[in-house]
């Protein structure tokens, strides 16, 4: 069995779905990590979902809709945020220069 680089057996399956679907996909996945990742800070502060869907004025099951990724907003992301006793901030990048905007 020949060995294929990673590149050409990339560009085959990006061929097969598109660049589009790809990239949208790998967007999601990033999204659900996010997620992962707010579930993990609201745990280790020993909070449950019901105390953050209280805080935020939603239902439980909308905070386990977020914390699977699905966020319709940065203003749903801040009032989560909030609810966990952060702050969200904004930085944008231009090349080597960031600008925090929020």
């Amino acid at each position: 069995m020949a060995t294929k680089k990673w590149s050409e057996v990339r560009a085959k399956h990006v061929a097969a779905a598109g660049p589009e679907e790809v990239a949208d996909r790998a967007e999601r996945m990033l999204a659900r990590v996010r997620a992962h990742n707010l579930a993990a800070v609201r745990r280790r502060k020993g909070l449950t979902q019901r105390q953050v869907a209280e805080a935020m004025g939603v239902s439980t099951g909308r905070v386990s809709q977020i914390e699977h990724g699905d966020l319709s907003g940065l203003d749903v992301l801040d009032r989560y945020i909030q609810a966990l006793g952060g702050q969200l901030g904004l930085v944008a990048t231009f090349g080597d220069e960031q600008l925090k905007v929020g």
